[in-house]
């Protein structure tokens, strides 16, 4: 008796249910980016970040206050002085997500570390690329920043071959680092330390707080620096 086609599936069906399946998997793992999201760091838990760095939370000194924790990178001799986290909260497609903004605040905790330039990567392992604008963090004091990532001009490939766009439909990661140009994968060495809070993704319809002195200043060096 010849079996009914409808009642046993072929094997090219089996074949083009599986990968329905694996497709439904994997965008589900890749879901996990939704805005907005903000990172306190409260209590003493570093929340997975990590990296060439020596990455604490003090618990106290952050930027809400001396009950509030913070993500606290520092390096004693001269070396890589950055940390990055793959944590869910970061994997997807930031662009479909709606994410246009990164803000983050940051101080230069502990003994003042003159020279420090602060900069944002995002991407993935293989396809990394990093803003270009340098964030000063002032000493002992919290100052808010952002990373606009909408203009790909604003950035540097330092890892892989994909767009801007590309690094962003597929991210699993953000590198927070010292670096100075030019931008290439590993980054200058230094030794010190600072401070890392309130890192937020953000879109376009999520409502702004007042901007800050200090990002008012680093818009302006921005812009100075395309002139």
């Amino acid at each position: 008796m010849i079996p009914h086609p409808c009642r046993t599936p072929s094997r090219r069906a089996l074949a083009l249910l599986a990968v329905v399946a694996a497709s439904v998997v994997a965008a589900r793992a890749r879901a996990d980016v939704a805005i907005p999201f903000r990172e306190d760091w409260a209590g003493t838990s570093v929340q997975g970040w990590g990296g060439g760095a020596t990455v604490a939370n003090p618990g106290t000194g952050g930027a809400d206050g001396a009950a509030d924790g913070y993500l606290k990178i520092s390096r004693t001799f001269p070396g890589n002085l950055g940390a990055r986290t793959t944590g869910s909260a970061y994997i997807g497609d930031w662009i479909a997500a709606g994410v246009t903004r990164l803000r983050l605040a940051l101080s230069d905790v502990g003994s003042f570390d003159p020279g420090l330039q602060i900069h944002v990567s995002v991407g993935s392992q293989s396809e990394l690329w990093q803003y270009n604008l340098a964030f000063v963090p002032p000493a002992g004091e919290w100052e808010t920043f952002e990373v606009d990532l909408t203009n790909a001009s604003r950035f540097t490939r330092i890892i892989g071959s994909a767009t801007f766009a590309g690094a962003l439909q597929n991210a699993d990661r953000v590198l927070i680092r010292h670096d100075a140009p030019a931008f290439v994968k590993d980054p200058d060495d230094k030794a010190g330390d600072f401070g890392v809070d309130r890192l937020e993704l953000l879109g376009d319809e999520t409502p702004t707080r007042p901007a800050s002195f200090g990002s008012l200043k680093a818009i302006y060096r921005d812009r100075s620096s395309r002139r």
